[in-house]
């Protein structure tokens, strides 16, 4: 049976992570991971931010501390990618700039992904993989 048989079909998600200040988030996720601002709100208050069609996350701002302890502690990303060395690479440097405890070079996971793991300026976990 073909998709257009089945009916409606999900085909992409986005995690909404809940941040301080929204640009800076923008400015990160730019300037360290390539990413594009798809969308900024007039006031600030709300972003996309992607990287090729379907690879992004939403920012909310928020001043609830509960949901900024949230993001730090508790929300993850995982983004299953190409070439992961070669991405890596591509970013190094910049990744390399970051706080410490920020980054986490490529490994390789015994369930079989290697993946390197960067935390976003509020503590969002990101997590970049691919089968090895």
């Amino acid at each position: 049976m073909s998709q257009q048989e089945r009916g409606p079909a999900i085909e992409s998600a986005m995690t909404i992570v809940p941040v301080r200040d929204v640009r800076a988030s923008i400015a990160f996720y730019a300037d360290i991971l390539g990413f594009e601002t798809r969308f900024l709100a007039d006031d600030g208050g709300f972003a996309m931010v992607m990287s090729g069609p379907s690879f992004g996350l939403q920012l909310l701002a928020c001043d609830d501390p509960g949901a900024l302890k949230a993001t730090a502690n508790n929300i993850a990303v995982y983004f299953h990618v190409k070439d992961l060395d070669q991405l890596y690479d591509g970013m190094k440097t910049k990744l390399e700039s970051l706080p410490e405890g920020r980054l986490r070079p490529p490994f390789d996971q015994s369930y079989g992904m290697r993946e390197f793991h960067v935390k976003d300026p509020d503590g969002c976990l990101l997590f970049f993989g691919e089968d090895i």
